[in-house]
């Protein structure tokens, strides 16, 4: 967990003055998102701070946020895949914050460093692990200004966090990203947390973080369950005799997870990610959990709480 010291710290590799990594003034829309998990740690806990998103949330995105989402523009990322932002743009807009949130090695230390030199704007980085997310929301809290609700967001993740954490442990996985399925999430990748997390086994072992594998690496792994994000991927492996059949003869189970407005176990990896672990925690609780944790994280319960669903 980063405590006040540690962000201090993070704050002086940066450049940062402490005043600067305690908190920032609350000025509408003076805050950037360095990629889309900075974005929705943002959007959960001060909203009216976010100058823009790094990657504009599609239509059927948008209908699960908070009106004012919409309205927002799209300003590219300065960390992260997808449209990089111009350095010149940003540094127009006058932002009083720039806020990073994900891995905390050095290579991003370095690239906030960087930008941090040639912007001149404070740049702070928050560890994006799962079992971080109560500290990154109270950190987020005292350097928006919206304390209140980023300890009242905490106090809610650390009970998510911990009945996750006593979740009966699942199978071996294959989590399956993309319309192909073989894009994936390696063992220990951020991409894979909430299911490794809860005690299921990732089968995909060799590389780090997520790439891409061959369809005969995922028979020969002979994961017990396909885990995806993806509808179209999930019918099509549906009704596959080689992504389903397992070498003892028996059929893997297909785990469909809802996608909207986020994934539940990355896509990005960031808040979103305690939807799923909710899910694995009460997995035969009804919906209005969800739901409510839904409406605290993006500003709008929707008509309808998507449901992961087993496929056989």
């Amino acid at each position: 967990m980063l405590t006040r010291r540690a962000t201090l710290a993070l704050g002086a590799a940066l450049g940062l003055a402490p005043s600067a990594c305690e908190r920032a003034p609350a000025v509408k829309g003076d805050v950037i998102a360095a990629g889309q998990p900075a974005a929705l740690l943002i959007w959960a806990v001060a909203r009216e701070r976010l100058a823009g998103w790094p990657r504009k949330p599609n239509p059927e995105q948008l209908s699960g946020l908070a009106p004012e989402a919409a309205a927002l523009p799209e300003l590219g990322g300065l960390a992260g895949p997808g449209r990089q932002a111009g350095l010149e743009a940003i540094a127009a807009l006058h932002p009083r914050l720039i806020l990073d949130y994900g891995d905390t090695d050095p290579q991003n230390v370095e690239h906030g460093e960087r930008a941090q030199a040639r912007l001149n704007i404070p740049w702070t980085l928050i560890d994006g692990a799962l079992t971080r997310i109560p500290d990154a929301f109270r950190q987020a809290g005292r350097l928006l200004d919206a304390r209140d609700r980023g300890d009242g967001l905490a106090e809610e993740a650390d009970k998510v966090l911990t009945r996750w954490r006593a979740a009966p442990p699942g199978g071996s996985f294959y989590y399956a990203r993309g319309g192909d399925g073989l894009e994936t999430g390696f063992r220990g990748a951020l991409a894979t947390e909430v299911l490794e997390g809860a005690g299921w086994t990732n089968v995909a072992v060799g590389e780090t973080d997520i790439g891409r594998v061959t369809l005969e690496q995922v028979v020969a792994w002979d994961p017990e369950v396909l885990v995806t994000l993806d509808e179209g991927f999930a019918r099509m492996a549906l009704h596959s005799e080689v992504w389903r059949r397992r070498r003892n003869g028996m059929l893997r189970r297909i785990l469909l997870l809802p996608d909207r407005p986020f994934g539940w176990i990355d896509r990005p990896p960031s808040v979103n990610r305690l939807l799923g672990c909710a899910w694995l925690a009460a997995p035969h609780d009804g919906v209005m959990a969800l739901a409510m944790l839904n409406r605290r994280l993006y500003g709008l319960a929707p008509a309808e709480i998507l449901r992961p669903q087993w496929l056989a």
